[in-house]
């Protein structure tokens, strides 16, 4: 007997748009319908809704524009972007090494972003960051957990630089139990509301260095909150 699969919620929203767009419902170019009209559709949660879409982004087939919403790319997916996720699978890396990988990528597109980034693009960063500013004073962690994601996607996007952006959206994905993680501690969010607000300062100043160097402070911060979030539940549950 073959065992049965468990299909998150958010995979089988993948699948139903991915479906949509390939048979020519969603044309690519159109915008998707908003997310609260796709949870309606499809009688799902908004936060499903909106990780379906990231993971679509990834994947190659919608592109997310700040305050406008999805947009169909294409019909197919990335070639780049399976290879990677199937090496992601196999090889199974750790928190180290993600973060090792983020802090050779994620200073790069900074000081990318600080370049070539249009003053459009600069603006939805801001208005980004302080959608983050308005869920930490609620303590909204799935919200926080998403405007994290979209802030460095945003970030990668400005670098334009194709490549960079596809590798970089997948450890974004792959990264998020981490973020769910550390963003649950309210002084971990803390920190990022100040390190994102110095990135984001450091790259609307055209200050190529000083967003390189503000990325670098904010994944050492990263990485050293994580830790301390996973140390104390070792603690607490020293039998696992």
């Amino acid at each position: 007997m073959k065992p049965i699969m468990r299909i998150s919620v958010t995979s089988q929203i993948v699948d139903s748009i991915k479906e949509s767009v390939e048979n020519g419902q969603f044309p690519v170019g159109k915008k998707l319908p908003a997310e609260l009209e796709l949870c309606k559709l499809m009688y799902v949660s908004r936060s499903s809704v909106r990780e379906a879409l990231y993971q679509l982004q990834a994947q190659g087939y919608v592109e997310l524009i700040a305050g406008k919403g999805a947009f169909v790319r294409s019909k197919k997916p990335n070639d780049n972007y399976e290879a990677i996720r199937q090496w992601f699978i196999s090889s199974a890396p750790n928190l180290e090494d993600f973060i090792e990988v983020r802090l050779a990528i994620d200073p790069l597109a900074a000081s990318l972003a600080s370049i070539k980034g249009t003053e459009k693009e600069i603006r939805q960063l801001a208005d980004i960051h302080e959608q983050f500013v308005k869920a930490n004073t609620t303590n909204d962690v799935p919200r926080l957990v998403s405007l994290d994601e979209q802030f460095h996607s945003q970030i990668l996007k400005m670098s334009h630089n194709v490549l960079l952006k596809q590798i970089s959206e997948l450890l974004l994905k792959e990264l998020k139990q981490y973020r769910t993680m550390s963003i649950t501690a309210k002084k971990n969010s803390d920190n990022t509301v100040a390190e994102h607000g110095a990135v984001m300062e450091a790259i609307a100043s055209r200050n190529k260095g000083g967003a390189q160097k503000a990325m670098i402070r904010h994944l050492h911060k990263v990485r050293e909150d994580i830790d301390a979030v996973i140390n104390k539940k070792r603690e607490k549950e020293p039998w696992k």
